[in-house]
């Protein structure tokens, strides 16, 4: 691979009429974006892709990897996410290999409350080879060079991943929820713990539903990165508190 210096990063999107270089006289509409390509399984291929549903939008994203679900798992229950897009873009990046111009498909958008707009790449720390790394590099440039902010995702320890995997299933709302939440707060006086959820559930389990998806909303505070069990302390907020 060569470097170009002389050659500007080149970004493509498909805004509903096809992947074309986009002028950057102003931003895209992000909420307007296609996927740029289409995850395809291929023979002894590591990648499976996944057909997500996204809260945030309330469509399924197509998904090309395990790894980008754990991603989103998580990008998907944050308030400050107002917007996510797989396969949002493909940079022609200033660098060359065999006289060729390198490109790169970011695996993921996400469009926050105050205005920013983050590219992601979602691999494995053992994977990022010398090849990965530079396109990273120049991603993260062509990133800055326009207002974009860029990461690199390697994966949640297998404690956290196994609790988002957990409460991602409670994502949807349920007509109790909003009831159940109010009675664990009055009932909690605002702090407890899961054994206490436990204790007030009648069996029919709609506090403690209720419970998870609230840890899986913000509206509860819980360390997802240590195993829940019933000692586990939680935070219940008033809903309000978290809505403002």
């Amino acid at each position: 691979m060569v470097l170009c210096p002389e050659l500007d990063t080149e970004w493509l999107f498909d805004v509903g009429a096809d992947l074309a270089v986009w002028p950057w006289l102003e931003r895209p509409a992000v909420t307007r974006l296609q996927r740029t390509r289409t995850p395809k399984v291929k023979a002894k291929s590591g990648h499976v892709p996944v057909y997500a549903y996204s809260v945030t939008t309330g469509t399924h994203l197509h998904l090309e990897s395990g790894l980008e679900h754990d991603l989103v798992r998580e990008l998907d229950r944050r308030a400050d996410v107002t917007w996510l897009v797989a396969q949002p873009c493909k940079l022609r990046l200033p660098a060359k290999r065999r006289g060729r111009r390198i490109e790169h498909t970011p695996d993921l958008l996400t469009q926050h409350d105050d205005g920013t707009i983050r590219l992601w790449d979602a691999r494995p720390a053992r994977r990022q080879d010398e090849d990965f790394r530079l396109k990273v590099r120049l991603t993260a440039e062509a990133c800055a060079d326009v207002g974009w902010r860029h990461e690199v995702f390697s994966g949640w320890s297998r404690v956290r991943r196994v609790n988002l995997m957990w409460i991602h299933g409670f994502r949807r709302p349920m007509p109790w929820y909003a009831g159940s939440l109010c009675l664990l707060h009055e009932y909690l006086e605002g702090e407890g713990t899961v054994a206490d959820v436990l204790e007030l559930d009648a069996g029919g389990g709609h506090v403690l539903s209720a419970m998870w998806h609230g840890i899986w909303s913000g509206q509860i505070d819980c360390d997802l990165d240590a195993p829940i069990t019933q000692a586990t302390r939680i935070v219940v907020h008033q809903p309000e508190a978290v809505s403002a």
